[in-house]
């Protein structure tokens, strides 16, 4: 069914849009310079979007040096969307977590109004039946004491699309992760008054990364629908994308902001999402 931009609400909310991650020497040449050093990437890569989202958070919590240079490599209103550590979400289930949680919370308040939402980032393995453990994680979140800590939690196993899981991030402000992975129903639903939106994919799917291999240019326009349609229920959205979506994940992103009538800052070296 065709999208009918026309029909839809002029989109009323600041939505930023980014990739996952920006350190690919894929992108020399494409995005960045060619032969770009890697401490230039980051400067580079702000130059085009206002945020991103941290992938290398989830093997562990950077150095305060690491941070303050990301902090200094990027404008001021460059804002920095983390992935909790797979030793909460993955090796500790969530149990026995709020420790290590407040340790990471506490490390990324360091970049100040540059912290963005937090993701959880639950394995397949973590489904309906570990409710009990989500709940009690959930509800112990205000115990962290940081008021300007913001929380996302995405699912990898379908169980937890439920009524009542939903019903418990409202209660808390937390965002439900609206996901394009294979295995998961594509969900839009506002659970907090924030969107947070992952364009994944396939993980492997492309050798490379320098350009649009797999056109999905119609299914990010019904993201952006779903998206216009809903923030009415929100006050801001942050939508990231994957390489691993259409092989490009700047010019997925292009593609979202066009859909959502935000301008776009391409830099002269890209492809502008060709496909070959």
């Amino acid at each position: 069914m065709e999208i009918d931009d026309a029909a839809l609400p002029r989109l009323e909310i600041p939505v930023e849009v980014g990739t996952m991650g920006w350190s690919y020497e894929d992108w020399d040449g494409v995005f960045y310079p060619d032969e770009t050093e890697p401490r230039d990437r980051l400067p580079h890569y702000a130059r085009a979007f206002d945020t991103v989202e941290i992938d290398s958070t989830f093997y562990g919590t950077p150095r305060e040096t690491t941070l303050q240079n990301w902090v200094r490599s990027t404008p001021d209103n460059f804002v920095f969307c983390s992935k909790v550590p797979k030793l909460i979400t993955h090796d500790l289930g969530l149990r026995n977590a709020l420790e290590p949680l407040n340790t990471f919370i506490c490390a990324m308040a360091s970049m100040g109004a540059k912290r963005g939402p937090m993701l959880f980032q639950m394995p397949p393995s973590f489904t309906y039946d570990d409710l009990p453990v989500l709940q009690a994680l959930i509800a112990s979140l205000h115990e962290i004491g940081d008021p300007d800590a913001r929380f996302a939690i995405e699912f990898r196993h379908p169980s937890l699309l439920a009524s009542e899981v939903f019903a418990l991030l409202q209660a808390h402000n937390v965002a439900l992760a609206a996901t394009d992975y294979p295995g998961m129903p594509r969900r839009f639903a506002p659970t907090a008054d924030f969107a947070y939106i992952r364009l994944i994919g396939k993980h492997g799917a492309f050798d490379d990364h320098r350009r649009v291999i797999e056109d999905k240019s119609d299914t990010v326009r019904r993201w952006a629908a779903a998206l216009r349609r809903h923030q009415a229920r929100t006050r801001r959205a942050w939508v990231f994308c994957n390489n691993d979506y259409e092989g490009f994940s700047p010019a997925t992103c292009w593609s979202m902001q066009d859909a959502l009538g935000i301008p776009s800052r391409r830099p002269a070296s890209e492809m502008q999402g060709k496909l070959f």
